[in-house]
C-alpha cells in the first residue's frame, strides 16, 4: 500500500529520533568487560611485578628453609654432644629430688643418680656438673691414687695439686694430667673455692682459683647430696676443703665428711672440666650404657691392656710411645699368688742384695718370661720420702734407676682399685724397715719390709711393637 506524504514524514522523523538515540547511549567501561585488552606497556610492567613478586617470594622462603635446616642440624648435632644430651636425657627437678637440678651457673646432679656415667680415655668418670657455657665438670668414678696431703696444710702446695695439675717450674707435676689424652682439646679450666665447714654449714671460700685439673671441692661434695649421692663411692678419698680449726678434710667409707692431719694418707679422685660441645658416639649415661666420649685419633695408651704371654699388663704411662705397665693382677706361681718380703731390713730396693725384692724380679722373675725380649729399659724413681723431707712428692724424682723391672711407687696412677695389698717403691729416711702399702678402701698403710705382701711388678715397652688388638681388655693389644 502506498503510504502518504504524512505517514512517509512521520516514519522519516522516528527514523530520526531512533538514530539520536542510539548516539546518546552510554558505552560500556573497558573494566567491567569479560575480555580486557592490555597494551603492551601495561602488559609490561604487570609481568615485571609478577616476577618481582615470585623472585622475593623464593628469597625470603629459600632463607626461612636455610636457618630452618641449620637451626635443625645444630640441633641435632648438640644432642649428640655431651652437654646437649645431659640436657636432652634428664628432666630438671626442684627441691631435695634426686636429679638434674638447676642453679644460676648452670645444672648439677644430686643424690643417687644412675644416668651421669661418662666413659672417656679408658676410664669412667661421673658427670657432676654442666657449666652455663656448655662445658661439663668430671669426677672420676673411683680412686686414681693414694697418698698424703703433705707437710703444708695448703691445697696449693699440697701433693694433691702437684701430683693431678701441671705446676709452673715442677717438672714432675701433673703426673695425671699426662694420663689425659689431647688436653687442648678436651680440657678447659676448672673454677673452685676453698670452704670451710662450720658444723652443718658451708662458707665459701671468698676467692675463686681455676687449674686444669683439681679433685673434689667440699661445695661439691655437699651440693650434690654429700653421703647421700653417688659421689660416696664406698672409699676413703681427700676432699678439698677445711674445718673450723683449718684441719683437712677426707670422706670416710660411710660418706661421712671427717678430719684429718696432713701426713695421713688417703685415696685421691680427680676432677676437670670437659670443653663443650664434645662429641658422643654411643651411650644413654648409665653404667652399663656410658655416653662414650668420641675420640677419634686423639687418644693415648693409657689404661689399656696388653697381652705379653700368658699375661695381662695395664699401662698407667705413655711417654712419647713408651710404656710402663703394671701386671694386672698379682704374680702367680703354678696358680698360686705369690707372697712374700720386701727385704731383711731396709725399704730401698735393691737389684743386687739376695733378700730383696729388687733381686727376685730382676734374676727370678724376669729371665723366666716367655716375652722377656721385647721388655726395654725405663726409669724408676725412688729418692727418699718421709719427714726429714717434708713427704714432699717431687723429692720421690730426686733418685732413679734405670731397669726392665721395678715397682710401682705411691705417686705413680693406678686405676685398677681391686689390687690392694701390695708393696709399693717408696725409700723411707736412713734406710727405713717400713714401706708402703695401699689397701682396697684407698688407706695408705706403712708395713714392716719382713712382712709378706703380694707383688705387682712395672715393666716397659715400646709402642710401636705393638701390632693388633684395641686395647680394650676383651681384646687387648698383642705384641709381634
Amino acid at each position: 500500500m502506498a503510504r502518504t506524504k504524512e505517514e512517509k514524514r512521520q516514519l522519516k522523523e522516528e527514523k530520526k529520533i531512533a538514530k539520536e538515540n542510539k548516539k546518546k547511549k552510554p558505552k560500556k567501561d573497558k573494566k567491567n568487560k569479560e575480555h580486557h585488552y592490555y597494551g603492551p606497556i601495561e602488559f609490561s610492567f604487570n609481568f615485571v611485578s609478577l616476577v618481582v613478586v615470585i623472585c622475593i617470594g623464593l628469597y625470603f622462603g629459600g632463607r626461612s628453609f636455610y636457618y630452618y635446616s641449620l637451626q635443625n642440624q645444630k640441633t641435632r648435632e648438640t644432642a649428640m654432644t655431651l652437654n646437649g644430651l645431659i640436657l636432652n636425657n634428664n628432666k630438671i627437678v626442684k627441691e631435695e629430688t634426686e636429679g638434674l637440678h638447676q642453679d644460676e651457673e648452670g645444672y648439677f646432679f644430686k643424690g643417687n643418680v644412675q644416668n651421669n656415667y661418662v666413659w672417656f680415655a679408658n676410664r669412667m668418670f661421673r658427670i657432676m656438673r654442666l657449666n652455663d657455657d656448655d662445658t661439663v665438670k668430671l669426677i672420676s668414678e673411683d680412686l686414681v691414687a693414694s697418698f698424703m696431703w703433705g707437710e703444708d696444710t695448703s691445697y696449693e702446695k699440697s701433693n694433691l695439686r702437684i701430683w693431678l695439675n701441671p705446676v709452673e717450674k715442677i717438672g714432675v707435676s701433673g703426673v695425671y694430667y699426662k694420663t689425659i689424652p689431647s688436653q687442648d682439646y678436651f680440657v678447659t679450666k676448672t673454677k673452685y673455692t676453698i670452704d670451710k665447714m662450720n658444723e652443718s654449714k658451708i662458707e665459701s671460700g671468698d676467692i675463686p682459683f681455676e687449674d686444669d685439673v683439681v679433685t673434689i671441692t667440699l661445695n661439691d661434695y655437699i651440693m650434690a647430696g654429700g653421703k647421700n649421692s653417688y659421689l660416696n663411692n664406698g672409699k676413703l678419698f681427700f676432699i678439698l676443703g677445711y674445718n673450723m680449726e683449718g684441719e683437712n678434710l677426707y670422706i670416710e667409707e660411710d660418706g661421712s665428711i671427717m678430719n684429718c692431719d696432713s701426713m695421713d694418707g688417703y685415696g685421691v679422685r680427680s676432677v676437670f672440666t670437659m670443653s663443650k660441645n664434645i662429641p658422643v658416639s654411643q651411650g644413654d649415661g648409665t653404667k652399663d650404657n656410658p655416653y662414650v666420649i668420641e675420640q677419634g685419633d686423639k687418644t693415648n695408651y693409657v689404661d689399656s691392656y696388653v697381652k705379653l704371654g700368658e699375661d695381662t699388663w695395664k699401662v698407667y704411662e705413655d711417654n712419647k710411645g713408651l710404656l710402663k705397665m703394671y701386671l694386672n693382677g698379682y704374680i702367680t706361681i703354678n696358680g698360686n699368688e705369690l707372697v712374700r718380703n720386701y727385704s731383711s731390713h731396709d725399704s730401698k730396693f735393691n737389684y743386687f742384695a739376695g733378700d730383696n725384692v729388687g733381686y727376685y724380679l730382676y734374676h727370678d722373675y724376669l729371665p723366666n718370661l716367655s716375652y722377656k725380649d721385647v721388655i726395654v729399659s725405663n726409669k724408676y724413681p725412688y729418692g727418699e720420702l718421709s719427714a726429714e723431707v717434708g713427704y714432699y712428692f717431687p723429692n720421690v724424682y730426686s733418685e732413679e734407676y734405670d731397669e726392665r723391672i721395678g715397682l710401682l711407687n705411691i705417686f705413680d696412677y693406678v686405676s685398677n682399685n681391686e689390687l690392694s695389698d701390695f708393696f709399693r717403691d717408696n725409700t723411707g729416711a736412713n734406710m727405713s724397715t717400713r714401706q708402703y702399702s695401699v689397701a682396697a678402701n684407698g688407706l695408705l698403710e706403712e708395713a714392716e719390709v719382713t712382712e709378706q705382701k703380694h707383688i705387682v711388678p712395672v715393666i716397659s715397652i715400646q709402642a710401636s711393637s705393638i701390632k693388633g688388638g684395641n686395647g680394650r681388655i676383651d681384646n687387648p693389644y698383642v705384641v709381634e
